[in-house]
Formats: C-alpha cells, sequence, structure tokens
C-alpha cells in the first residue's frame, strides 16, 4: 500500500497543482478584462450543474480512495522494547537485517548471505562452497536466532536459514533434463 501511494502522490499533486495555476491565471485573464484563457466559460455554471456535480463527484472519489490508502499503509517499523515509559524505540527491517546479516557473515563456511526482515520473520540465505546444508544449517539458525534475541524486542520474529551449497546439488540426484 506504501508504493502505491508512493507512486499516486506525485501525479496527483502535480495535476491538483496545474488545476491551480490554470484557475490563477484564468482568474487574472478576466481581470485583466480579455475574454476566456481556455476558452472554457464559467461565468455561466452554476453549482447545480451537470458538470459541476461530476467534477465534484470525482475529486471526493479520488480523495476518499486516497484516504483509505493512506489509513490501510502499514508502518515498516519494528518495535522495541521501551526503555522508560512514553518513550517509543523503533528500528527498521533493513537495520534488523544488518544485524543479523553481519553475525551470519562472520561464521565459518559462509561465502554469502543475504537477509530479508520484517516485524514477523526473519529470512536468512547462506551460500557456502565449503560446507553442506545438513552441517551449516543448525549452526547458522543458531547464530541468527542469538542476534536476534539479543535485541531488545517484545515480539521475536521467527528465523529461517536456507544454505545454498555446491555439495547439496552434487549429491542430489539429476532431474530429468537438468544439466549440471
Amino acid at each position: 500500500m506504501r508504493v502505491l501511494l508512493r507512486v499516486l502522490s506525485p501525479p496527483l499533486g502535480l495535476a491538483l497543482a496545474a488545476a491551480g495555476l490554470l484557475l490563477v491565471a484564468e482568474v487574472v485573464w478576466r481581470w485583466a478584462g480579455r475574454g476566456p484563457l481556455t476558452g472554457v466559460s464559467l461565468a455561466g455554471w452554476a453549482w447545480t450543474d451537470r458538470p459541476v456535480a461530476l467534477v465534484g463527484a470525482g475529486v471526493a472519489a479520488g480523495g476518499l480512495v486516497l484516504l483509505v490508502l493512506a489509513l490501510t499503509a502499514r508502518s515498516s517499523e519494528v518495535p522495541l522494547d521501551e526503555p522508560a515509559a512514553g518513550v517509543r524505540v523503533v528500528t527498521t527491517p533493513t537495520s534488523l537485517a544488518r544485524v543479523v546479516g553481519h553475525r551470519v557473515r562472520a561464521e565459518e563456511g559462509v561465502s554469502g548471505a543475504s537477509v530479508t526482515a520484517s516485524r514477523r520473520r526473519v529470512r536468512v540465505r547462506v551460500t557456502s562452497r565449503v560446507h553442506d546444508e545438513a552441517s551449516l544449517r543448525p549452526r547458522l539458525l543458531e547464530v541468527a536466532r542469538s542476534a536476534v534475541e539479543e535485541l531488545p524486542m517484545p515480539v521475536r520474529p521467527k528465523v529461517s536459514v536456507v544454505v545454498l551449497s555446491p555439495k547439496d546439488r552434487a549429491a542430489r540426484p539429476l532431474v530429468p533434463g537438468e544439466v549440471r
């Protein structure tokens, strides 16, 4: 939802700014004693006319859609324990992923790691050229869990670790059509 808001906000803001500038230019042009600038005369229109009502309904519907999107957009903050009453402390999922990734990459046998984190889950994908998944995964799972447990978090996210190793690919049987 937050991405949708970020995508919709600039074009809608520019459209409203352009409409406002056009309205100001129209008013100034009329005050100068000239005819309508845009070719549309607003002098004969009343609030009860159909085009005015349709434009108003469209603007109201668009505003309502944006309001619903903004209210349902979730924050991507990860809450931490409050150090004192009335003090709220949060971190970002990126920071949480960096902490876990730093600890996992420091382990022996890890050639690379990719970590994604959210408020509820930490996913670790590790590549290793030395160890297979059966020998490396339990150790890395413990390291990742201890990194999360050391943080002052009221609710601990689930931690999952996947190890990708050439040794695992060599040990598994060849699937028909697969080339190694």
